[in-house]
């Protein structure tokens, strides 16, 4: 696959870690309630199975939409481990050293670890995800503003893949892809997306009608985003389309 991951810094979970409390049952718990499948424990087992530290105890308050398609889990899960990295003062040297031994956080915590310990603000991924190229790229976005939709509906990953059935197309690279994709956008799951969850499409044709750059199916859905020129239409979308559970800003 190709793809290209845009970090919206506006649009967030929020972990907190007690650095004085370890690690326990309760951590990870997710607006106050205990999920035993949630990512931060995996972050949790990888972390204690492989480094000699004190992990510190960590709630989770959500904001991103769940199997939304916009990477919260693994957003999340990178975000604690830079943080217990960064508690025990770890360089940049030493994180990126250590990245392959997060591999079974999945392909998107790969990225997402990446974004904590460079800063980047967009990566290229190519490959598996799990194996391939990751590279930092700059788009020149010139203050214009993305309004991501979820009207409160779930999808599955491994079930939008499932149905993928586009052919093969060329590698793009990181040259075409970067020219590629801020004139055009194209997701290879978003039919797969919709033929599990059919509302994408009434939500799709909503923005079209706010007048977006272009707009689409984030990941593998079912949460859509739109691209708008500048912040003020991308307000004016989002007002128009207020009727959705979900409705967030960021800068890109």
């Amino acid at each position: 696959m190709e793809s290209v991951f845009a970090f919206l810094n506006e649009i967030y979970d929020t972990l907190t870690l007690y650095p004085n409390i370890e690690f326990n049952e309760n951590s990870g718990t997710i607006n106050g309630v205990l999920d035993e499948e949630n990512s931060i424990k995996k972050a949790f087992k990888i972390l204690k199975d492989n480094f000699n530290l004190k992990i510190p105890h960590v709630t989770i308050k959500k904001k991103l939409p769940i199997s939304g398609g916009v990477g919260g889990g693994s957003s999340n899960s990178a975000c604690f481990v830079n943080a217990v990295f960064d508690i025990w003062k770890f360089s940049q040297h030493e994180k990126m050293k250590y990245m392959n031994v997060f591999r079974e956080l999945g392909a998107d915590a790969r990225v997402f670890l990446y974004k904590y310990f460079t800063n980047a603000k967009f990566v290229y991924l190519d490959g598996t995800g799990i194996d391939g190229t990751l590279l930092p790229i700059n788009l020149e976005t010139g203050g214009q503003c993305i309004l991501l939709i979820n009207n409160a509906t779930k999808l599955s990953t491994k079930s939008v893949f499932k149905g993928f059935c586009e052919k093969f197309r060329n590698k793009l690279g990181v040259a075409k892809m970067k020219r590629k994709i801020l004139k055009t956008f194209h997701n290879s799951l978003q039919k797969s997306a919709i033929e599990l969850e059919p509302s994408i499409q009434n939500i799709l044709a909503n923005m079209k009608s706010t007048f977006p750059i272009f707009w689409g199916v984030s990941g593998s859905g079912p949460t859509c985003f739109a691209l708008y020129k500048d912040v003020k239409k991308a307000r004016l979308a989002r007002r128009a389309l207020s009727e959705y559970e979900f409705t967030e800003i960021g800068y890109i």
